[in-house]
């Protein structure tokens, strides 16, 4: 998740983690993602993380607030190598087969796709997966609810879905249960078969 304030990220946080989403990306653009993280995972949500992580301080950050799991918009190898050593999971960008293997190769347990949506989509996922079948690759950028279904059968792992999961009016209010509702009623679609 992308907010310009901590309270609207911990909103989402915690009406997403009462739905099927699989994990809550708390990304190092919103303010105070740390603590937001450290709110999350105190609180009892499950599988929060961190995004945008650039820096080997970031990684430690996370690891200390609780979180599980790093993601980053490009592979760095100190960052990957710092999540793995300290538990985390690791999930840097990648957008070339080269990239894609020397991240997993550092010891990254999935690729970022990124921007997935700017170099082909689906088709992209397909294509790279036939070379590349034993790399699991997680999607993100410029997907809708309705092109889940495509992506994991494209081979995906994961796909990473943005403020299509909320509307602004009802974190805006603090609604928790209304980030939910509408959450929910955006993963019937991405995800009709419930998985």
């Amino acid at each position: 998740m992308r907010t310009g304030s901590a309270e609207h990220a911990l909103t989402i946080g915690r009406a997403l983690s009462g739905t099927r989403v699989a994990a809550v990306e708390v990304t190092f653009t919103v303010p105070d993602a740390v603590g937001v993280i450290a709110r999350l995972v105190g609180e009892g949500a499950g599988n929060v993380g961190a995004g945008t992580v650039r820096t080997v301080g970031q990684v430690r950050e996370c690891a200390q607030a609780g979180g599980g799991f790093v993601v980053s918009p490009h592979t760095d190898a100190a960052v990957v190598r710092e999540a793995v050593d300290l538990g985390l999971v690791a999930v840097p960008g990648a957008l070339t087969p080269s990239e894609m293997v020397a991240a997993i190769g550092l010891g990254a347990h999935a690729a970022k796709v990124f921007p997935v949506g700017a170099v082909g989509g689906v088709e992209y996922v397909r294509s790279v997966r036939e070379p590349l079948p034993d790399v699991p690759l997680v999607v993100s950028g410029g997907i809708t609810p309705e092109q889940v279904p495509a992506y994991l059968a494209a081979g995906a792992v994961a796909v990473c879905l943005g403020k299509v999961l909320w509307r602004e009016e009802d974190v805006a209010a603090g609604d928790v249960e209304a980030v939910r509702r509408y959450a929910s009623a955006v993963l019937d679609v991405a995800d009709p078969a419930g998985r």
